[in-house]
């Protein structure tokens, strides 16, 4: 039986304390809670910011998938060379119309290099050619609302084009389309993106000032002043870019209002072509750098001196809106985002940006706080204090990219968005990020309602929002500051606050089921703004917590929430708060510190990775809720990066996270979101985004992309019996019944009388197939008649009532609806009752 224990100071598990967790969770370990480390299982954020040394050395770096294209093409013509043709067609082609738009998505083929998407206004068509693709989705634009357009694709295999796909149709709005549901047969990937910053591997800016650091003086000795933007107010200089000579060197176009003297800073090059315009203010140039080559890393920026701000300003200035866009684009900003970076971030079809808003380290309250699209860096920013009730300061340069270029990057990949909120965000900061999501923003203020042509657009009506609450609120490890915070901020809490009742012993009970708390109201604010069509459906709020509900940080705040979503006006059901729930996706091998990547593939995922998703799971699915996972991956962080490097580049990752990824499907996962697509060696995805060399871990995601989920066979299969005691300990979950009696000969497990009110037990299991059928238990009731409540993944299905003796019994039955795959069914008892229960059994 499960027991909790808590320890005086939590910080993030590691893989040895995940095992010890599943471990316990089967009986094979001691029960009290083992000591944590800060050793992680994902990264440690830390302070990742490098000094201002000419020469730094980071982090070795990863690899990049072949460039994808997700614009629209300005070919019509009808294709009619169709002679060759493959047998192997896209499948389950969905449209989803948007204002004058639709857009498409569907599942891919294996080998294909391309898709013919096309276009009729009629069923049937005859359809005409309206893009070509290398991703499995496609925004059609420039559309008439109120036509209902229809579509087919084909793909392109070895210079063979198959038959085209089922037909979908849609008709473009101004309004919220509702989406259809998700297809249970995908995998559901996503990809995180890593901290922006000027070293940090993915040059995802084409303006690569986004990049850039906090302005220097001229000499590099000491800040420069800079406006309420950040913009430089005398001569300045900044580093803009560290990596290879051979990543940074080439032709870029610099524009900047005002003038200045231009030199590059700290690497070999020229600046060419510099003019003035007078009438708007505005300086050219062509920087080159042409620093000697080398495979040392190294910084380089610019340097403005004899600055003007406007032609009527005095010497010595500054200069502002300072852009310097990457060789090879535009030069008009009409091009944000480079194209590796978004060929690497589209082999998955959800973006996390949890460090794009610095989440770790943000300490933003009021939306007046954030960084803006205007601002002169994206990566770091003024100094932000916040202290605490306890009077601890926390200090942070990071605020994060601007939520507008976090939605202009989805809409620019079709994919759907993840946002992280900042720990100490208030109910206003909400507020104005469901307006910008929903209607986009000026580039400071959000609208209210639907523009015409906003400055920056909302997100794309086609795609889901993900939303969670700060990141890894029970990580100690430095440069995490949302543990301590809440550990001040629960400490000081009124008595009457609602995550003091029940009463705690400890404060860490608070802080788990403080971010259930404030995600309940994140979730009302969202439907306030979106509606009550679009929640759980386009909206989807989640509780992400500790891998295998380690130090029981789901299950705190699941069976906190419950009760709390009740006494809410109108009363709620957990399901109607969150959408999905649970830890991370992360496996490790049998051993963790040897260098050798025999033993690391043969073991790796270790076999008690199945059960600590399987926990997650059957408590998630125990409310309703969807088991996702923020992060995931092989967890590379005890190796050294030279290691962790050439397991990365091994042929055999690609099989390891393919076969890692059905354990997560056939456990109950939904959607697991990879960390990282670049950056660090130990989570990254890529060594090199600029090389065209795919990497294993990124060829493992195309190939799950294109593959259907692995089924789920997580617990007994139903129509079945499932016996109370015996099973998988990680298949079932509890709230006070939680011992064992013997009924006769049978061993039972029982509880009560109950404590808690709502106390239950709940079963892992799984179906094939949907069916109807009828739902009995076997068991006691010691005192009274047991009234005991059933729920199938959290929805009410009826009662059943058992009789007292001392002799087992079958209950009444109730019909029950088993959907196919992931089944969770909960037993919960309407009054203060002893019963003992020893199966229960559906046909």
């Amino acid at each position: 039986m499960r027991l909790r224990s808590w320890p005086g100071m939590p910080r993030r598990p590691t893989a040895n304390h995940l095992r010890r967790r599943v471990e316990k969770a089967l009986g094979l370990a001691p029960l009290a809670l083992v000591a944590l480390t800060s050793t992680s299982c994902g990264k440690d954020d830390g302070d990742p910011t490098p000094s201002g040394d000419p020469t730094i050395d980071t982090s070795t770096r990863t690899d990049t998938s072949t460039r994808t294209d997700t614009s629209t093409r300005t070919d019509t013509s009808t294709r009619t060379d169709t002679s060759t043709r493959t047998d192997t067609s896209p499948s389950d082609l969905t449209a989803i119309g948007g204002d004058a738009s639709i857009s498409l998505f569907w599942q891919g083929v294996e080998g294909a290099t391309s898709y013919y998407v096309k276009r009729a206004t009629e069923a049937g068509g005859p359809y005409s050619v309206v893009g070509t693709v290398t991703q499995t989705r496609f925004r059609d634009s420039g559309l008439e609302n109120g036509t209902t357009y229809y579509y087919v694709v084909s793909a392109v295999v070895s210079d063979t084009e198959s038959p085209d796909s089922n037909q979908a149709s849609a008709e473009p709005s101004s309004g919220l389309a509702p989406l259809p549901p998700d297809t249970p047969t995908q995998n559901y990937l996503g990809l995180n993106v890593w901290f922006l910053s000027d070293w940090d591997d993915a040059f995802a800016f084409v303006d690569a000032m986004k990049a850039s650091r906090p302005w220097m003086d001229a000499d590099w000795n000491e800040p420069a002043p800079v406006d309420e933007l950040g913009w430089p107010m005398s001569d300045a200089s900044t580093v803009i870019i560290t990596a290879t000579p051979a990543q940074f060197n080439g032709a870029y176009r610099l524009i900047f209002e005002g003038q200045a003297d231009v030199e590059i800073l700290w690497a070999d090059g020229t600046v060419t072509n510099q003019e003035y315009d007078a009438a708007t203010n505005t300086t050219t140039a062509d920087v080159n750098y042409r620093a000697t080559e080398s495979d040392e890393r190294q910084s380089t920026g610019l340097v403005f001196t004899n600055t003007r701000r406007t032609g009527e300003s005095e010497l010595d200035s500054g200069v502002a809106n300072v852009r310097l866009f990457r060789p090879g684009y535009p030069p008009d900003g009409s091009v944000v985002f480079t194209t590796h970076f978004k060929a690497a971030l589209g082999k998955t079809s959800v973006v996390r940006q949890m460090d794009w808003t610095s989440t770790n380290r943000n300490v933003e309250q009021r939306w007046t706080d954030r960084v803006t699209p205007r601002h002169s860096t994206q990566a770091e920013s003024a100094l932000v204090t916040y202290v605490d009730p306890d009077g601890e300061a926390f200090t942070s340069g990071t605020r994060g990219v601007a939520v507008e270029h976090q939605i202009q990057l989805c809409n620019e990949l079709l994919s759907d968005c993840w946002i992280n909120i900042p720990i100490l965000a208030d109910d206003d900061y909400v507020q104005n990020l469901a307006l910008t999501l929903r209607f986009g923003t000026n580039g400071t203020n959000p609208y209210t309602s639907t523009q015409e042509d906003p400055v920056y657009p909302p997100l794309d009506p086609s795609l889901h929002l993900y939303l969670e609450y700060a990141n890894e609120v029970w990580n100690g490890a430095g440069g995490f500051y949302a543990l301590p915070i809440l550990e001040a901020i629960c400490g000081s809490l009124p008595t009457d606050h609602p995550v003091l009742t029940p009463e705690v012993p400890t404060v860490w009970q608070a802080v788990w089921r403080y971010p259930a708390w404030r995600m309940a109201a994140v979730s009302r604010i969202f439907r306030q703004v979106y509606g009550d069509e679009s929640m759980m459906g386009r909206v989807r709020p989640l509780l992400m917590t500790q891998l295998g509900d380690a130090q029981a940080t789901l299950s705190e705040a699941l069976t906190w929430l419950a009760p709390y979503a009740a006494t809410l006006d109108p009363p709620m059901s957990v399901k109607e708060l969150l959408y999905g729930a649970g830890g991370s996706g992360y496996y490790w091998p049998d051993t963790e510190t040897t260098d050798d990547a025999d033993e690391f593939f043969a073991t790796c995922p270790h076999e008690d990775f199945a059960d600590a998703v399987a926990i997650d799971s059957v408590w998630a699915a125990t409310y309703g809720l969807k088991r996702i996972a923020y992060e995931g991956g092989p967890t590379l962080d005890q190796y050294s990066e030279d290691f962790a490097l050439a397991l990365d580049t091994d042929p055999r990752m690609r099989d390891t996270v393919v076969a890692a990824h059905e354990i997560w499907s056939n456990n109950g996962g939904d959607l697991l979101t990879y960390y990282v697509v670049a950056g660090d060696p130990r989570w990254a995805f890529t060594p090199d985004i600029l090389s065209a060399e795919e990497t294993p871990k990124l060829s493992a995601l195309g190939e799950l992309a294109r593959a259907p989920r692995a089924p789920v066979t997580l617990g007994p299969s139903l129509p079945g019996t499932i016996p109370a005691l015996g099973g998988n300990p990680a298949h079932h979950v509890a709230l006070e019944h939680d011992y064992e009696v013997v009924v006769g000969a049978e061993a039972c497990r029982a509880g009560g009388p109950f404590s808690t009110e709502g106390a239950f037990d709940a079963y892992g299991a799984h179906a094939d197939v949907a069916f109807d059928g009828a739902l009995h238990i076997s068991g006691t009731s010691r005192d009274q008649t047991s009234e005991v409540d059933v729920y199938i993944n959290g929805d009410l299905a009826g009662r059943v009532t058992l009789d007292q003796g001392d002799w087992l019994h079958e209950s009444s039955s109730v019909d029950v609806s088993i959907p196919a795959g992931l089944v969770a069914i909960r037993l919960q008892a309407t009054a203060n009752t002893d019963y003992a229960l020893c199966s229960l059994t559906v046909q």
